[in-house]
Parts: structure tokens; C-alpha cells; sequence
């Protein structure tokens, strides 16, 4: 398989933060202790930018929100020594609701063995697709099974709930969604990110950054993660402060949302209840 211009973007992001940690430990050991040796310097380097080795794979399907699964990708691919890969059905590209083509790392049939984190990102017409595929749910089924972590962003928390990896778990969802997740046995929450033990579950869109955010700082720390949100200069500044969230934002806006949305979710709420019924069939 050729090597993807996603694995070359994330081999530069990664080489970019090694150059910008070493450089500034040593800087740091020459401005503190000019008599420092370079072991010293390695040490200082190494204590504050661990390397680790997970396996991290992401789901991509036909129609997934792009900023669901590739927000997440450029932090988790910060992480130094670990694997960051995204997964289809199968090895062509696919498309993602607004259009843009991906071509995954892996199939299917590629799963690596130890999973550290498998993450799965939502849509609309796309996830609403998904979960009337019974093979991409039995896939999400067994990754998520066995993988040491598996989480979701926005409604991909309803794929996740579909294929029974909700049940007993708290867990959030897209603000208009969040309330079908009982029906996966799943205990709403209208946090930004729930972690609950193996599962992890971010609400819209954007909170898949900090999902992602909150998994670098679980691998790496505090002192890795204040670094790849400051490389990233992530630094949230909404236009309307409050706008984004259901709870504060222009009553008469979250009304018109609702009610444009209204049959789309009437859809989503019958495709979960059916394919929690035919996943209840099978073995």
C-alpha cells in the first residue's frame, strides 16, 4: 500500500515536536547549568518527552464527518512512538460527508492484534448508513471488544452503542442525539468527554479535540500534553462565547436546529432500535 500523505503529514508533525522538546530541553539545560553534559541533556529530553509505542486505529466509513476522526488524528499523532491509523472496509478511498477522499492505512481484515485505542467518529447520512451495515457493525463489534480503550466522537457513540459496547457505560453524544443513547443501555451524560473505565465518548465535533487532548495527556502526561496543545496553539476562542452549547446558546437557534433536525433523528432513533434488534440475532 502506498504511504499514504496522511502518514507523511503525521511522521512531520512528529518529527516537528521531537526538533521543538529537544531543542527546548536543551536550551533549557544550557540557560540553567552550562557545565551540563549531553547525558544530562538526554535525560532532561527524555523525562520530559516520553516515547511510547501504541497501537491506535480510527474508523473511517462513507459519509464519517472528516473533523470527527482527523481533529483527533493530528494530536494522537503527536504522541512519538506510536502507531496512528485509520481503518475502512475496504483499501479505497473514502469519502467524507462534505467530500474530501481518504485513503485508509488498513482493511478490515488488517486489524493489528493489541488495539491500544480504537476510535470511532460519527456523521449524518454517513453514520445513519452505518448502522443499517451489519459487516460495519460486527467489525466495530469485535475492534471494540479488543481494544484496551475504545471511544467515539459525536454520533459515532450510536455505532458504538449498536454494536452493545454502550451497555452500562456513561456516555455523551452529539447534543440532538444524545438523548437515544438508553437505548443502547448507555447512561446519557451531557459532559464534553466521559471516560468510563474502557469507553470514552466525546459530544460534537469539536469535542473530539479534547478527547484526543485527554488521551495524549492519559499516554503522556501533563507536561507532553501542555506541549501539543501549545504546538497546536489550541487556544478555543469562539465567536459567540456560549453559542455551542445547547444549555446557553440563542433559545429561538436551538429551536430552528431541532426542528430542522427532528426527522433526521426520528430516523436515527429507528435505525438504532433495528440494529440493536438484528445484533440481539446474532451469535
Amino acid at each position: 500500500m502506498k504511504f499514504s500523505k496522511v502518514v507523511g503529514y503525521a511522521l512531520l508533525r512528529t518529527v516537528a515536536f521531537v526538533c521543538w522538546a529537544l531543542f527546548g530541553n536543551l536550551l533549557l539545560a544550557e540557560t540553567t547549568d552550562p557545565s551540563a553534559g549531553k547525558e544530562k541533556h538526554a535525560e532532561s529530553c527524555e523525562s520530559f518527552f516520553p516515547v511510547g509505542s501504541e497501537e491506535i486505529v480510527i474508523l473511517i466509513y462513507p459519509g464519517f464527518t472528516a473533523m470527527d476522526a482527523l481533529g483527533p488524528e493530528y494530536f494522537l499523532s503527536c504522541l512519538t512512538g506510536a502507531k496512528v491509523r485509520l481503518i475502512a472496509k475496504t483499501a479505497t478511498p473514502v469519502r467524507s460527508e462534505s467530500g474530501i477522499y481518504i485513503t485508509p492505512h488498513l482493511t478490515f481484515k488488517d486489524l493489528p492484534k493489541n488495539v491500544d485505542l480504537f476510535l470511532v467518529p460519527g456523521g449524518a447520512s454517513g453514520t445513519l448508513a452505518a448502522l443499517q451495515d451489519p459487516e460495519t457493525i460486527d467489525f466495530i463489534r469485535s475492534a471494540g471488544k479488543a481494544s484496551k480503550i475504545t471511544g467515539s466522537i459525536c454520533t459515532g457513540s450510536l455505532l458504538l452503542g449498536a454494536a452493545g459496547l454502550l451497555e452500562g457505560y456513561e456516555a455523551t453524544s452529539h447534543w440532538q442525539t444524545v438523548k437515544l443513547l438508553p437505548l443502547c443501555g448507555a447512561v446519557p451524560s451531557s459532559r464534553r468527554v466521559v471516560f468510563d473505565r474502557d469507553r470514552t465518548t466525546a459530544a460534537g465535533v469539536t469535542a473530539g479535540l479534547d478527547l484526543a487532548l485527554e488521551i495524549v495527556r492519559k499516554y503522556r502526561g501533563d507536561q507532553y500534553a501542555r506541549g501539543v496543545q501549545l504546538l497546536a496553539e489550541y487556544d478555543p476562542q469562539p465567536l459567540f462565547p456560549g453559542g455551542g452549547n445547547p444549555s446557553t446558546a440563542d433559545p429561538e437557534i436551538t429551536g430552528v436546529l431541532n426542528e430542522m433536525h427532528r426527522p433526521f433523528i426520528d430516523q436515527f432513533d429507528s435505525a438504532l432500535r433495528s440494529a440493536r434488534s438484528d445484533a440481539a440475532k446474532r451469535p
